[in-house]
């Protein structure tokens, strides 16, 4: 492994157990290489450093000249952390321990993360879990950083990043809960659409919604933006307009005390895909397995309405 010095950590072992040993043909047994290989690597170091490292002596093998010895320490030490960076890299790529950055989509976190945190520390206690709940946008920019290895968001948020699909959603409309529409039954897209549509204000969340609209055959109606999930509940149990939601929650009562009650959406309207995305030709870590397959329990508890050990909690359906 050759690098901008000029010489390689090969070389360095070679001269550390020649010296070590005092002999160029021991050494080269020593690390199965040929004598003229070992004898040649040390000569090539010699000149890169500009000392003499070592005095070769006619059938008596070799010893240390006054530098030589002054830089087997320093050599030695350099091996030693060399080994350490490899075995820190093996442990980072094959084991489930240590910290794993982790982002998460901010509309998802509330209805996702406890149970992820909670089956984290049972499953995996040596994993240290850091989330950044972020805005889609902002998820790209993370994963591109390399600051996450993993993100969790829907397929139309992921971009060009590679995207692993745990679950398909069904998106629902969320309305005030003394809306008369969808009384006895599933709503039109359309029906909707004669009311404002309350949105997270985010631009891929808007865009995403303008092609539900379109594919439909629907113009998208007035669009009102709120910061997040809650607030977003919140108007809409105000009467401020409809919100269309693949995350469903038996929570029917918002911050503020109103109601909200979720309606079937009639119409072949495609589900969106809850998973997680990563960098192209990234390759998954042991963490970050071990984070798929909790997120993967959390998901399909969430589904079936129950959260391990929370009976009756919120849940995606």
């Amino acid at each position: 492994m050759s690098d901008g010095l000029g010489f390689s950590l090969a070389q360095l072992r070679y001269f550390v157990v020649s010296a070590e040993v005092g002999n160029i043909s021991e050494a080269a047994e020593q690390l199965c290489a040929s004598q003229s290989t070992v004898s040649s690597a040390v000569m090539r170091l010699e000149r890169q450093l500009g000392v003499q490292l070592l005095l070769r002596h006619h059938a008596r093998g070799v010893s240390l000249t006054p530098s030589g010895r002054h830089l087997l320490r320093e050599a030695r030490d350099l091996l030693g952390r060399a080994r350490n960076l490899k075995e820190r890299g093996d442990a980072l790529a094959g084991d489930a321990v240590g910290r794993l950055d982790v982002g998460f989509l901010s509309s998802l976190a509330p209805f996702l993360l406890p149970g992820v945190h909670r089956l984290t520390r049972q499953r995996y206690a040596d994993i240290r879990l850091t989330v950044h709940e972020e805005p889609a946008d902002r998820l790209a920019a993370l994963l591109r950083e390399g600051r996450c290895e993993l993100a969790v968001t829907y397929d139309f948020l992921a971009g060009d990043a590679r995207f692993h699909a745990l679950a398909e959603l069904p998106v629902h409309a969320v309305l005030a809960d003394g809306d008369p529409l969808g009384r006895s039954g599933s709503v039109e897209l359309a029906e909707l659409a004669t009311r404002p549509l309350v949105t997270l204000n985010a631009p891929d969340v808007i865009r995403h919604a303008e092609k539900l609209f379109a594919n439909a055959g629907v113009p998208l109606p007035r669009v009102i933006g709120a910061a997040s999930v809650e607030t977003t509940r919140g108007l809409v149990a105000a009467g401020s307009g409809f919100a269309l939601m693949y995350q469903r929650t038996e929570a029917t009562t918002t911050l503020d005390g109103g109601t909200v009650r979720t309606v079937e959406i009639a119409g072949d309207l495609p589900p969106a895909s809850l998973g997680v995305a990563m960098m192209p030709g990234l390759a998954m870590s042991g963490r970050g397995m071990a984070f798929l397959d909790v997120l993967g329990s959390t998901v399909s508890a969430a589904r079936s309405g129950t959260r391990p050990g929370i009976p009756g909690a919120a849940a995606f359906r």
